[in-house]
């Protein structure tokens, strides 16, 4: 379902981040890759998205190579580690936002929002809840659209240890019922044995 063949990257004039990196992951598989900081492991979910480019190498997504296709052809949700969710919009709206209007909205959004646990906050805002409330309204967002392939970039790592620990079953959960291709990036080792098939270090 993804392939990452021959993939070299670097900023600007500085030494690769990433040299003749390969990946393969079958489809409703899930991914972590493991590291610390620095190591390139999020520069690979931005490559996949097509938020950065690659120096050389291929994407492929569904036997399709992506690399001249812009992040929003490539139908990919994204949950970014500061959530990334709208202030001045509801729960609903920011669920919703960029839904194609000839959804059906109100049932996608019921839908998704029952799945991952927020249906009565959909009237709340983002400072109104916590933090594991607003990651699981930026996850409702991220897979409304049904992705191929959902990315999660250091997704527990502004939540206390207790809740992280909950946050991860559902998560699990979610996946498991969309069946959703996933790939976590980490540097927690727990995160990646709870919620991935296969796991690669960096």
């Amino acid at each position: 379902m993804l392939r990452l063949v021959d993939i070299n990257f670097k900023y600007n004039s500085s030494e690769e981040v990433l040299s003749n990196f390969n990946l393969s992951l079958s489809k409703g598989d899930t991914l972590a890759i493991l590291g610390p900081s620095g190591c390139g492991k999020s520069t690979i979910l931005r490559i996949i998205a097509g938020l950065e480019k690659p120096s050389s190498g291929n994407v492929y997504i569904n036997d399709l190579s992506v690399n001249n296709l812009p992040t929003e052809k490539r139908n990919i949700g994204f949950l970014f580690q500061e959530y990334a969710l709208f202030p001045h919009m509801n729960v609903y709206d920011n669920i919703k936002f960029g839904l194609n209007k000839n959804n059906n909205v109100e049932q996608s959004v019921e839908e998704v929002a029952n799945l991952v646990g927020v249906r009565e906050y959909l009237k709340r805002y983002p400072h109104e809840l916590s933090g594991g409330q607003r990651q699981r309204v930026a996850l409702a967002r991220a897979i409304i659209y049904k992705p191929d392939l959902l990315l999660l970039d250091e997704p527990f790592s502004n939540l206390d240890t207790d809740l992280k620990s909950q946050i991860r079953k559902d998560l699990k959960e979610v996946i498991s019922k969309t069946n959703i291709t996933t790939i976590i990036v980490t540097h927690d080792e727990l995160d990646a044995k709870e919620l991935a098939d296969e796991i690669i270090t960096l």
